[in-house]
């Protein structure tokens, strides 16, 4: 498939489990084992920027079957920056409420379905969306 035609949404969110299941055992994994040491937002920020990495690295081509431009990175970026800031909520609660530092890898659960619908919407081609109407016609 030519990195320009994208994917359908059954496709992109198999390869999204795969790279993301990958990126999340990383990154979920670390995040556990620095919370024990250091303060867990401090650790979530770590291994988010790392997570970020990867995404950003296996996204386009992979996940969603576009060319990443410089815009699109820069987007993809932002919108990762605006699910760091939910997770980092998250995470600063869970602390708060007394939930044991090493379970701050459970933020996922929240943040890759973001990730996914954001990075769904940034990235996969108009053509491949249809609108809710074409959907209830097939």
């Amino acid at each position: 498939m030519s990195a320009d035609v994208g994917r359908s949404l059954g496709s992109s969110a198999w390869r999204f489990v795969v790279a993301g299941g990958f990126n999340t055992v990383v990154t979920g994994v670390l995040l556990s084992i620095l919370a024990r040491f250091i303060d867990p937002r401090v650790a979530y920020t770590i291994v988010f920027a790392l997570g970020v990495g990867i995404a950003v690295a296996t996204a386009g081509g992979f996940v969603f079957g576009v060319r990443m431009t410089r815009r699109l990175v820069v987007l993809y970026i932002a919108m990762y920056a605006s699910v760091y800031v939910i997770g980092l909520c998250c995470v600063a609660i869970a602390a708060r409420a007394g939930m044991p530092h090493e379970w701050s890898g459970l933020v996922v659960f929240v943040t890759a379905p973001l990730t996914f619908v954001g990075g769904r919407l940034l990235l996969a081609p108009r053509s491949n969306r249809r609108t809710a109407t074409e959907r209830t016609l097939l």
